[in-house]
């Protein structure tokens, strides 16, 4: 028994460390292929165990073959010096390219962080009120509306697509970062809603009595009992909602037509308009830029974030 469960547990460290090298493996060549030119990029020498590759042996120009005696040579050409190794060749350039050449890039990062911040916020005040509404009230018809709104939650945003257009631009929202803060906030607001409504009714209707004994009113449940305990599962939504507006494109593409509310998504896909081809390396820098915010909270929320999908978060 001991052997087959040392087995069984080698074999799943195995699986582990296959799964975390595949997922941490394409990070890592973004990162190396941001202080790479594009020639060595392309060439295959990105990571530090590679050496000069074929790309830098350009050839030397063609000429007609000359019918003149070879002069013998005087003496042997020189050793070559050794090459050096990929991680001697990192460079900023693509960095510098970025800020100095991709226009608008502080404006696409403004909108960006403005959207994520005041979209998490949004969603998760109006979405943690309703969830409490779902959670703690019986009112006629609940159970009815929040399986339409679970059906809602089933519908891909693009189905609408034509039919958001044809609202924004009645109510003269199109092109506007308030539009597009709009459709993010209705577009989250149903996942909040799904997570928090189970992590509150998780929450044991002791302590809510507890609470109305001592005097709290329905507002002081929810902000002083509700919101503290709930504080898991609104880590886990504020990391998904963030998330959903940072890396979120079709919408961004669609509703937009200008430099001054487009954002770090579009820019990036812009990119080849400015240069005339994918640039590898300017476009992985570019790319690990828009990492940095994401990477940054979810390290400061992990812990929040795994306790909330792991204590109600997901619960039925």
């Amino acid at each position: 028994m001991a052997v087959e469960r040392k087995s069984t547990s080698a074999t799943l460290w195995l699986v582990l460390l296959v799964v975390g090298l595949s997922s941490v493996l394409p990070l890592l060549w973004i990162v190396m292929g941001s202080f790479k030119p594009h020639k060595q990029i392309q060439g295959g020498d990105v990571w530090p165990w590679q050496k000069y590759g074929v790309y830098q042996q350009e050839a030397a120009p063609t000429s007609q073959p000359s019918t003149a005696p070879a002069q013998p040579t005087a003496a042997a050409e020189p050793a070559r010096e050794p090459q050096p190794t990929s991680l001697e060749r990192l460079s900023l350039d693509n960095y510098r390219r970025v800020f100095k050449q991709m226009a608008g890039l502080p404006t696409y990062y403004f909108n960006t962080l403005y959207l994520a911040f005041a979209g998490t916020f949004l969603s998760l005040l109006v979405g943690t009120l309703a969830a409490y509404g779902f959670a703690q009230f019986n009112f006629r018809g609940h159970k009815l509306l929040f399986a339409l709104l679970l059906l809602e939650l089933m519908i891909p945003g693009e189905v609408t697509l034509i039919g958001r257009i044809e609202l924004m631009l009645q109510l003269r929202l199109f092109d506007t970062l308030t539009g597009l803060l709009i459709a993010y906030v209705a577009g989250n607001l149903l996942l909040v809603i799904f997570i928090m409504r189970n992590v509150f009714t998780s929450i044991p209707r002791e302590v809510i009595h507890a609470a109305q004994i001592d005097g709290a009113s329905t507002w002081q449940v929810f902000w002083e009992v509700m919101i503290p305990m709930g504080r898991n599962g609104l880590a886990a939504c504020a990391i998904l909602t963030f998330l959903a507006i940072w890396n979120e494109f079709i919408f961004a593409l669609t509703f937009t037509s200008g430099d001054r509310v487009r954002t770090l998504p579009v820019g990036i896909y812009m990119l080849r308009d400015q240069y005339g081809l994918v640039n590898s390396g300017v476009l992985f820098a570019t790319v690990l830029l828009s990492f940095l915010p994401i990477v940054i909270m979810f390290i400061l929320l992990q812990r929040y974030f795994v306790r909330g999908l792991a204590s109600g978060a997901l619960k039925a």
